[in-house]
């Protein structure tokens, strides 16, 4: 997207609601908490198709264009052709086990049928990149989709999943079954080492503490949610047809991560300044991914080389 103002907007918005949550967590979530929301509870199994969708068709278009480029080095191949099969790979590993899991319904025996139903949606979705890339300049679309891709990575995987392993901030849902919200709440900055000693415990009938109770900072979700207004804009690329409606795409996609986000508060799951925190670490990466194509002129249009005039 050329106009970086809006994504600026979008992560100073993002800032300040850090700032705030980081005073007036624990009362947010107080107003909010609902648990069994069903609205929250098929967002937090659900939410994140969207996401991955997008992903498993960079993916097929990473593939497809790499196999038109064959000036490309038999190494880059390679490295497209193991990236491509990684995208389609992780949407259906990372997607399919939300539905089962506690963060979503909690009903482990729908594992199976969550991941077959990952792995049609996406494989079409894959498919559908491949073909759509077929057409159109190669070399563009090669490199938007291996930005996209490598931004995916870095936003979704090593920046949140990290800091969930060094936090360990116990979910706010978590908070309430054990001990009460005052007792059990820690800020984003308290790392909380002693969380191996609660594993496995009961806290309530049917409840036994697991390591995902452990894993607040920051929300996955979120990221995944507002990951749609980062990615979107670039879909002219992909259909042209769709020129000039990159803004509508990009708040559309911060209208979807909102609401991601309000769900995560709503069942408990997050506090404000962990939805903030997942939303803000994928806009700021993806703001430099933007960049990247901006000054390499990967968002400028192809344009027709214009006829020579003939000698009369």
């Amino acid at each position: 997207m050329k106009k970086r103002l809006h994504l600026l907007i979008i992560i100073g918005l993002l800032l300040v609601g850090f700032i705030i949550g980081s005073f007036f967590d624990l009362q947010i979530d107080k107003a909010l908490f609902n648990e069994k929301n069903g609205f929250g509870l098929f967002m937090a199994s659900f939410g994140v198709y969207p996401c991955y969708i997008c992903l498993s068709f960079i993916g097929g278009g990473l593939l497809s264009t790499t196999l038109r480029r064959k000036e490309l080095k038999l190494w880059l191949k390679i490295v497209c052709y193991v990236l491509s099969a990684v995208a389609l790979g992780l949407s259906v590993f990372l997607c399919g086990r939300e539905w089962p899991s506690t963060n979503g319904h909690d009903v482990p025996k729908l594992a199976p049928l969550s991941y077959a139903i990952c792995a049609i949606v996406f494989s079409g979705c894959f498919c559908g990149g491949y073909f759509v890339c077929r057409k159109g300049d190669a070399k563009q679309l090669w490199a938007i989709c291996l930005v996209l891709g490598i931004a995916y990575a870095i936003s979704l995987l090593p920046a949140g999943y990290a800091i969930k392993l060094i936090i360990h901030r116990p979910r706010y849902r978590m908070a309430v079954y054990y001990g009460g919200e005052d007792a059990f709440y820690y800020n984003w900055w308290q790392m909380f080492p002693e969380y191996k000693d609660f594993i496995g415990k009961t806290i309530a009938p049917g409840i036994t503490l697991t390591k995902e109770e452990f894993k607040s900072f920051p929300s996955g979700h979120s990221g995944a949610g507002i990951v749609i207004a980062a990615v979107l804009p670039f879909i002219s690329k992909f259909f042209p047809k769709l020129k000039g409606k990159e803004l509508f795409f990009f708040y559309g996609g911060i209208a979807y991560g909102a609401l991601m986000m309000f769900t995560r508060l709503m069942v408990g799951a997050h506090y404000l300044t962990d939805t903030c925190m997942g939303a803000l670490i994928v806009m700021v990466v993806f703001y430099f991914a933007n960049e990247i194509c901006i000054r390499k002129g990967l968002l400028e249009d192809k344009k027709e080389p214009e006829p020579i005039p003939q000698a009369a």
